[in-house]
Formats: C-alpha cells, structure tokens, sequence
C-alpha cells in the first residue's frame, strides 16, 4: 500500500501543477479536480500492484531508461534540467568549440549545449533510433542543423572508436553510473585522449560513511527494480576514478535524485508533455506498475543516493582551468 500512496500522491502533484500553469484556475477549483485526481489515482495503483506481482514474474524486462521513454520522457538526468544548466554554465566551450556527448539518448543535454553556446556537438549513442529522434527535437527547439551531428558509437570502446577525432568538451549524463567501476575507468581513460574537458552529470552515494554492505545492498535493491546494473559511487570515489583516467576535478557539487520528482518532471518537460506522461502512466498497468516499484525503491533510499555534477579537465588537454 506504500507504493500506491507514492504514486496516488505524485499524480495528484502533477496534476495540481498542470491545471495551475495551463488553466489558472482558482485554488477552489483545482481542489476539486485535485480530489477527484487524487481519487483516481489510488484506484489506478492499486489495481497496478496487482498486476506488478505478475510483472514481476518476467524474466526478460525492459530496463527503466526504455519504460520512462515509452511513457514520453525525454529529460532522463539524475538531477534534471536544473542539473544540466548549471553543468553547461560551468564549462569554456564556446561557439568555435566542439562537444561530444556519449550515449545521448534522445539528446536533450547536448542539443541544449549548441543551443546555449553556439558549439558545434556530436551525439552518440548505439540506437540509431534515438540519435534520429534527437535530430528531430533539435529542429523542433530551432538549433542549427549545422550544430548537430549524430554518431553510432559503443561508448565501451570510445578510444578506439573515435580515432583522430578530438573535442573541447565531452558530456557524459546518467550513462556510467549503470557500468562496474573497471569499465568506468576504462571509458574515462579512453575519452581522456580524445576530450580536453569533461562534463558528468551522474548518481552518487551522498555519505562517503556508509559500510561496503550497505552500499551492496543498496545497489541490489536499485538494480532489481530498475532492470538495469546500478554502480553508483561516492563523491571520493567519482573523484579517484576520474583521476585515475587521466582527468583532474576542477569543480564538483552534489543533490538529491531528481528524476522522479513530479515538479521536476514538470520544468523539464513542460505542462503538455507532462500531461501525456500522466496519462500514460495512468493507462498502462504494466508500465505504472514499473514506476511504482521504481519511485517505492528511489524513496526508501532518498537519504543516501542523489546527484553529482563534475566539470573535469584532462590533464594533458588544452581546456581552460
């Protein structure tokens, strides 16, 4: 009954939201709508915690990143938008740069980084579907089509793979935070060749104090209801793998995970599009039951996971301390 109270009470926050940034109705209204919302939503999760005794049963489930693009997520960052901007504001690139961002997804933060400075930027990911929704959201936002370049590109081996390729700046949001601390490194140390400076946006461990068997467990529970391999670190140890690699922090700061937070959801993603993720959500048992596991798992640990931003500078790279 947790999780149907998690989620009955964010649909509830979004919806409050919606109406008062679209409609401007009055507080006495929205509270009418806010109830029968709110009504709504705890009959549609409970239903969801049924049927997620049987989801559950799948062996051969979709990881979290696919379920929330399937509903219409396109801002998939630990510490959202806000998290984004205030790591694009830190860097040097500027509109004679160049920018790589490695398995962009849909693409938001490095469209968001040409649009910003004017710099040319390359998106990578493995599915080319994405890289193709990608180009279409930047025509959609107006960015140059001269500004963006896609690429199909396996990050594990980004070393190899980009060749004689060299950028300013490379991007790295809620994509190292899934792979084992070896593999980390070793993509870090293969960027490291090829990206004077290095922007990461990823999960950490907020307490550096808490024992190895806390932190196992943790990272069991997240992998099992995300379906996806969680290796967070702490902020010593994002550190300690960066300069293993060949990257020296220069600027780093911390918050709590933001990804499904319904006001958050809200400021990325606008009061339409929300909208529709709403009612995805609210319409699709299979898919609601996945966010609930997901937002019951996020809440039991809000005290000791959340965001990193890091603006890193390869030691022997050309960009600005």
């Amino acid at each position: 009954m947790q999780s149907s109270h998690i989620f009955a009470e964010d649909l509830f926050c979004c919806g409050q939201l919606i109406i008062f940034t679209t409609l401007r109705l009055s507080p006495n209204i929205m509270n009418i709508y806010g109830l029968c919302l709110q009504m709504l939503a705890t009959d549609a999760t409970h239903r969801s915690v049924v049927h997620h005794h049987a989801s559950n049963s799948s062996s051969s489930r979709p990881n979290f990143h696919t379920v929330l693009q399937r509903v219409g997520k396109t801002v998939l960052r630990p510490g959202g938008t806000e998290g984004t901007r205030k790591l694009h504001s830190w860097s040097e690139l500027n509109r004679d740069g160049t920018a790589i961002e490695l398995s962009s997804g849909m693409g938001s933060g490095g469209v968001a980084l040409a649009k910003a400075t004017g710099a040319r930027v390359t998106l990578t990911d493995m599915d080319t579907s994405r890289l193709e929704m990608a180009s279409k959201i930047a025509r959609e936002q107006g960015v140059d089509s001269e500004l963006i370049e896609i690429m199909q590109l396996n990050m594990r081996h980004v070393g190899e793979e980009l060749e004689q390729h060299h950028y300013d700046t490379a991007i790295i949001e809620a994509s190292l935070s899934h792979y084992p601390t070896k593999e980390k490194r070793a993509i870090l140390e293969g960027l490291s060749k090829h990206a004077d400076e290095l922007l990461l946006h990823e999960i950490c461990f907020r307490c550096d104090d808490t024992s190895p068997k806390e932190l196992n467990h943790i990272k069991q529970g997240m992998s099992r209801a995300l379906a996806i391999g969680f290796q967070p670190l702490t902020v010593d140890g994002w550190t300690n793998v960066l300069q293993e690699a060949g990257y020296e922090v220069k600027r780093s700061e911390t918050g709590p995970l933001k990804v499904l937070n319904p006001v958050t959801v809200l400021q990325d993603e606008g009061p339409k599009r929300t909208a529709k993720i709403a009612w995805n959500i609210a319409t699709d048992a299979s898919i609601r039951s996945r966010v609930v596991e997901a937002r019951r798992a996020i809440k039991s640990h809000q005290n000791d996971l959340g965001y990193i931003l890091i603006r890193a500078v390869a030691n022997n790279g050309q960009a600005l301390n």
